[in-house]
């Protein structure tokens, strides 16, 4: 068998990038999606839906990555190697009577699309996107050989349409997840349960980069972790509370029942997402005999107010998505015309 005139090369960078993102991807729906799902409560079902959605990425990032040939050039012949190897597609370099190529920008750089056109009409796609001597690859392939611009136009179109139902389907997410925030979760006096303690250490207030959180441990309740957070430290009188409570002093917290019967009393199963977080529970309202350092209506006017910023940018995108979606199609039909 006569040596290979050359092979190609993929970039180590993007392969690395790939992996990240399925492993990403993954555990973002797991944790997300997946993990919230209780096949005895129907109102968990779109959290199904969505993550069997976002499933689909990481499938398609690991279908894309197995699906990139290896190309290796022959004097004669051109092999493609895809899925490590398992499959080969080989076709004289006779076979081929025309191409074109298509270039594309981003913000990661310049690439291009190759189409070879064999004589039986069949149309190869090779991007360089993922290898790192392509233009050399190119070159080698497409020696002495016609340009084919019709096929290019063609192409331009598809391309078009494509993008148009991405953006739909992007459009109809967008608008899922708007819908999510739409509903008012607003707690009741129904929906808490009032918890008392004495604490097993100082209040703690926790700094992130953009996020505060207080932190609250019960003797009587080791291994949880209370926490005041971010959208409810803003309405909390933290400086006062963590004055007037110290080390072994009795506090009273009020939670959601919800967490309540799931971690405590022990009366409700827990979903994946309660075990996954099991120690973490969101306190709700503050308050003694005197004063009330956070109040439920205030815990549920941040959070409402949140979720209606939220609804309104999904909300925006989704129409802007469907929006862009409509005028390509309509483009598309006017250059028919």
């Amino acid at each position: 068998m006569s040596e290979p005139l050359l092979t190609s090369k993929f970039k180590t960078s993007n392969i690395i990038f790939y992996i990240f993102g399925i492993l990403f991807i993954s555990a973002l729906c797991i944790v997300i999606c997946f993990s919230k799902f209780n096949p005895n409560n129907l109102s968990t079902y779109p959290d199904l839906a969505a993550g069997c959605f976002l499933a689909f990425f990481p499938l398609y990032i690991l279908y894309y990555t197995l699906n990139l040939p290896k190309i290796i050039i022959y004097s004669d012949k051109i092999e493609l190697h895809r899925f490590l190897g398992l499959f080969k597609r080989v076709f004289v370099r006779n076979e081929i009577n025309n191409w074109t190529a298509r270039e594309k920008e981003s913000k990661y750089g310049n690439y291009e699309y190759l189409y070879l056109t064999l004589n039986n009409n069949e149309i190869i796609k090779l991007n360089s996107f993922d290898y790192a001597n392509f233009e050399e690859i190119k070159w080698t392939i497409i020696k002495n050989k016609p340009q084919n611009t019709i096929l290019k136009e063609k192409l331009d179109r598809k391309e078009k349409i494509k993008l148009s139902i991405i953006l739909a389907l992007l459009g109809i997410l967008f608008l899922f997840v708007a819908s999510q925030f739409y509903k008012d979760d607003s707690l009741t006096r129904n929906d808490v349960s009032v918890i008392k303690g004495t604490l097993s250490a100082d209040i703690k207030l926790k700094h992130g980069k953009k996020s505060k959180s207080l932190i609250f441990e019960l003797e009587n309740l080791n291994g949880f972790k209370f926490k005041i957070g971010t959208l409810a430290f803003r309405e909390t009188y933290f400086e006062d509370l963590m004055k007037d409570f110290k080390k072994g002093d009795t506090i009273s917290l009020t939670i959601e029942k919800d967490q309540y019967e799931k971690k405590i009393s022990k009366k409700t199963p827990m979903s994946s997402w309660d075990k996954f977080k099991y120690e973490a529970i969101a306190v709700v309202e503050v308050k003694n005999k005197n004063f009330t350092y956070l109040s439920l209506s205030d815990f549920n006017k941040t959070h409402r107010n949140n979720d209606i910023s939220a609804f309104i940018f999904f909300g925006l995108c989704g129409l802007i998505s469907i929006i862009g979606s409509i005028y390509i199609l309509r483009k598309i039909n006017q250059l028919k015309a």
